[in-house]
């Protein structure tokens, strides 16, 4: 695994655990998450964060790119809607899943 899928790599799981310390642990709200608000994460986040593991593993840029443009709205919305706080931690995240599709070689499909 090169310099660059590890990036990747690291960019996804840490999306994972953003997004679970979001709904479940959130150290600025004391609620429990509403049910509309896990679908939505689930499927625009911690979806496309587990593409980014496979697509880490396997070194597929084309894949690389897809979670990047699929994560980009709601990860910029969460990285900018509160600063400071920990969940701007997300545009890092953005950050590691374009350096990784740059960074990675072109594969067949």
């Amino acid at each position: 695994m090169n310099m660059r899928s590890y990036i990747g790599l690291m960019a996804s799981i840490g999306c994972i655990l953003l997004c679970l310390i979001l709904l479940y642990w959130n150290p600025y709200s004391g609620t429990p998450p509403e049910r509309g608000t896990v679908l939505i994460l689930t499927v625009m986040v911690i979806l496309p964060a587990c593409l980014g593991v496979a697509a880490s593993m396997f070194k597929l840029r084309a894949l690389m790119i897809i979670v990047f443009i699929w994560s980009v709205p709601y990860c910029l919305y969460i990285a900018v809607a509160s600063i400071p706080s920990i969940f701007n931690l997300f545009g890092v995240v953005l950050l590691g899943y374009l350096v990784s599709a740059i960074g990675m070689k072109r594969t067949p499909i």
